[in-house]
C-alpha cells in the first residue's frame, strides 16, 4: 500500500475494487480515498513499467488524424481548438508552450501554427516520431522528468486530460515548477470527484476509469496540489460532457442490467430515451461545480494560497463548455468557453502516462 501522494497520509477508505473496463485487460484495483486529504487514487498503484500495458500503442484512428493534420485547414482545427487558446491568451498570448501527453499532436500544430513555440512530451513512442517526424514539432518519448528541459524553459504548460494518468501528480507540477518561470501559466483538465456522479454510481462511474485513471481530484484537492508548488488556481472552468453522460449510462448498463450493445454508436430505443432524461440533467449541473469535468488555470507565483489567485482575489469559478453556459470572466468582458466537450483521444486521453 503507498502512501497519498498529496500529504503523505497512509489512512485510506476503500471505495470499490475496479477492473479494466475500457479495454478488458486482466487486474484488480483498489480505488481508495486518503482519510486525511480525501484524495482519490489507485492503491496499490501499478508501476510505470506495469501499465505500459493498459496503452494499446497501435491506435491506428489516432495516428491516421496525427498524419492528416497538415490537410486540414486552421479554419477548421481553430473552431476546435481556438477557445483553448483564447483562454491561454487571456495570461500569455506569445512564448515557449509544452504540452504533456499531446495525443495527436492537434493542439501543438494549431498553437505552432498560430506563433508559439512548443514543445511535447507523450508516452506513445509511434506518435512521438510521428508529430516529430511528420509535423516538425520538438517531442520527447517518457515521462515529463526524461525531458530534463531546463529551468525555466516554458511559458505555459498544459495537460488536457492527463494529470490523473501520471505515477506522482505532486513530482510531476513539481518538475512543472521548475521548468516553469513566475507568472507561467499551468492548464489542468482532468475529472472532477466531487461530482453527484461519483458518489452516486460508484464503479459505474465511467471517468474513474481504473486501471489508467490513476488519481481523481476534486477542486479543492487538485487547489492544494497546485499550491504546494507555487501555483495559484485564478480559474476553474466546469463542464458535463454529453458523451460522460452516455458512457455513465453504458457502464450501468453493462454491469446492472447486462445489455452491452454501444450506447452511441449503435442505441436502441431505450438508450435515446435515457439520453434524454441525462441530456436534463446535464443541463442542470453543467458549468457548475457539480460538473463532471474541470479546467483549472493556475498561475506561478513566489507565494501562494490555494483558492487565492495570486493578487488577493479569489479565484473565479467559470461556467463552460461545448453546449454549456458561458459566464464572463471577472475584468475581462470574455467568455469562458472551453475546448472540445470530449475528451478525446486526440489530446491525452488515453494517450499519457508521464
Amino acid at each position: 500500500m503507498s502512501a497519498c501522494d498529496l500529504c503523505g497520509g497512509t489512512h485510506h477508505d476503500l471505495i470499490f475494487t475496479g477492473h479494466d473496463r475500457l479495454f478488458g485487460i486482466a487486474g484488480e484495483f483498489p480505488l481508495v480515498r486518503c482519510q486525511d486529504c480525501g484524495l482519490v487514487f489507485v492503491n496499490p498503484r501499478p508501476s510505470f513499467e506495469e501499465m505500459g500495458r493498459f496503452y494499446p500503442q497501435d491506435d491506428y484512428d489516432l495516428y491516421n488524424k496525427a498524419a492528416g493534420l497538415k490537410d486540414r485547414g486552421m479554419d477548421e482545427l481553430g473552431r476546435l481548438l481556438g477557445p483553448r487558446k483564447g483562454r491561454i491568451d487571456k495570461y500569455r498570448d506569445h512564448g515557449r508552450l509544452l504540452d504533456i501527453g499531446f495525443g495527436d499532436g492537434s493542439f501543438l500544430y494549431f498553437m505552432r501554427e498560430c506563433g508559439w513555440d512548443v514543445a511535447g512530451v507523450d508516452y506513445n513512442q509511434k506518435m512521438v516520431e510521428l508529430v516529430r517526424d511528420e509535423l516538425g514539432i520538438d517531442a520527447v518519448t517518457g515521462q515529463l522528468e526524461d525531458a530534463k528541459y531546463p529551468d525555466g524553459a516554458f511559458d505555459v504548460v498544459t495537460l488536457w486530460g492527463v494529470l490523473e494518468h501520471v505515477q506522482s501528480p505532486r513530482r510531476t507540477i513539481e518538475e512543472i515548477s521548475r521548468i516553469t518561470g513566475d507568472g507561467a501559466l499551468l492548464v489542468i483538465y482532468t475529472q472532477n470527484a466531487a461530482s453527484p456522479e461519483a458518489r452516486w454510481l460508484g464503479k459505474d462511474w465511467f471517468i474513474y476509469e481504473v486501471p489508467r485513471h490513476l488519481y481523481s481530484f476534486t477542486p479543492d484537492s487538485l487547489a492544494k496540489l497546485l499550491a504546494q508548488a507555487g501555483f495559484c488556481v485564478a480559474e476553474t472552468v466546469f463542464e458535463t460532457p454529453l458523451y460522460y453522460c452516455q458512457m455513465n449510462w453504458q457502464y450501468f448498463k453493462e454491469r446492472r442490467l447486462g445489455r452491452r450493445n454501444d450506447v452511441i454508436h449503435n442505441p436502441t430505443l431505450v438508450d435515446r430515451l435515457v439520453t434524454k432524461l441525462l441530456s436534463f440533467y446535464r443541463r442542470a449541473v453543467n458549468g457548475g461545480p457539480r460538473s463532471s469535468a474541470m479546467t483549472v488555470y493556475a498561475v506561478k507565483r513566489e507565494s501562494c494560497i490555494p483558492g487565492d489567485a495570486g493578487d488577493g482575489t479569489k479565484a473565479a469559478v467559470i461556467a463552460g463548455g461545448t453546449g454549456g453556459s458561458t459566464t464572463a470572466a471577472p475584468g475581462t468582458g470574455e467568455t469562458a468557453a472551453g475546448a472540445s466537450a470530449t475528451e478525446t483521444r486526440g489530446n491525452g486521453e488515453h494517450g499519457a502516462d508521464q
